[in-house]
């Protein structure tokens, strides 16, 4: 089983109206805390590249930029933090950060399939 299938979330794509494809997270099914991963598919794909990288560096207690989670419009706009080892979204402990880095790296396959 998938992390996102686990988390009750679905990937979607569909076009829009330009004829783009527009790639959808759908977190209707998930848990309370789980709805809050809904922001994830309007980070631009080098963000999420980023964001994996942090986590990678979190992990492995090794220097990150800490100021990255802020310098980020997305984050800022969803109140989005670490405390270690979690994820916070929204104010609320909202995923695990080995989960989260499985579930970005999950949305990055789904985006380049």
């Amino acid at each position: 089983m998938t992390k996102h299938e686990e988390l009750n979330l679905n990937f979607y794509k569909k076009y829009d109206a330009f004829g783009e494809i527009a790639y959808i997270l759908d977190t209707s099914n998930a848990t309370n805390v789980n709805k809050g991963l809904h922001f994830i598919d309007i980070l631009p794909y080098l963000v999420i590249t980023d964001l994996i990288e942090t986590i990678t560096l979190i992990q492995n207690s090794l220097p990150y930029d800490q100021y990255f989670l802020e310098s980020t419009e997305e984050f800022s706009v969803f109140n989005v933090q670490f405390v270690n080892p979690n994820f916070w979204v929204g104010g609320h402990q909202t995923i695990h950060m080995n989960d989260l880095k499985l579930l970005l790296q999950e949305w990055k396959d789904f985006i380049n399939s």
